[in-house]
């Protein structure tokens, strides 16, 4: 059975086209789909309030999908994101996935992987403090007080105005990601996923012990970009196109 890595899709209640692509993409891989790993920032915004009737209402289809699967016996591990967190106790004791705060590692057919959405990977001052003032318990208590109405309109707003400022150059958050996923090779894993740079990618590195690996799954927004491993093909950086139904981008390893 295939696994499947896939994030940074930032899906939101406008992007219906995006949305449907994924969709036919998980039906299209049914059959073969015995893990999707989600990468982080599955969703533009997601926090685990007590009332998710509003997220519910706003992600019907993708959640719909995801029970789906799920009850057809596929697992799904989530990596928090930046714009996702707080995921449980709903994903987790609802839907049965395995939730990760910020990396986990897996054995994968004899491979030590390491996986993150990447966000934390040499991070700069700047997101650090940020990162540490939105996720303490303060801040959660504060949230789930303000409640799902009001801080969903604010993270929108703020999501939007990120992208529109560009905060950080795509180049400069892939060079720092590049260089901590070749500190992880060389402390022993074989393989590093992350995701957050929202550039698909393939690094390998030379090492005593071997050939190390990184692949960054890319993005759901524009290059439709995604991570696939089988025991018979090894780990191949594909897209995905309704027109040609997938397309292996790069060398399998």
């Amino acid at each position: 059975m295939d696994w499947i890595f896939v994030g940074d899709a930032h899906f939101s209640q406008k992007e219906r086209e995006r949305r449907e692509r994924f969709i036919s993409f998980i039906r299209e891989n049914s059959d073969s789909l015995g893990t999707l790993v989600i990468m982080g920032d599955l969703f533009d915004f997601w926090f685990g309030f007590r009332d998710l009737t509003p997220l519910r209402n706003e992600y019907a289809d993708i959640l719909d999908l995801l029970e789906g699967i799920r009850k057809e016996g596929v697992e799904v591990i989530y990596l928090e994101g930046n714009h996702d967190f707080r995921l449980g106790p709903y994903m987790s004791d609802e839907l049965g996935f395995q939730i990760y705060h910020r990396s986990t590692e897996i054995d994968l057919d004899g491979s030590k992987i390491y996986l993150a959405h990447g966000d934390w990977a040499y991070p700069k001052l700047g997101h650090r403090i940020f990162s540490s003032l939105l996720r303490n318990r303060f801040t959660y208590k504060l949230i789930s007080w303000l409640g799902p109405e009001i801080v969903i309109r604010i993270a929108k707003w703020l999501s939007a105005g990120s992208r529109n400022r560009g905060i950080e150059r795509p180049s400069e958050i892939s060079s720092r990601i590049r260089k901590f996923a070749h500190k992880m090779l060389n402390e022993g894993f074989d393989v590093v996923i992350l995701a957050h740079t929202h550039l698909p990618e393939v690094m390998t590195v030379e090492r005593k012990s071997g050939t190390g690996y990184y692949f960054n799954v890319g993005n759901w927004m524009k290059d439709f970009s995604y991570l696939r491993y089988n025991v018979e093909n090894g780990f191949s950086l594909e897209y995905f196109s309704e027109e040609k139904k997938g397309g292996i981008a790069s060398p399998s390893c």
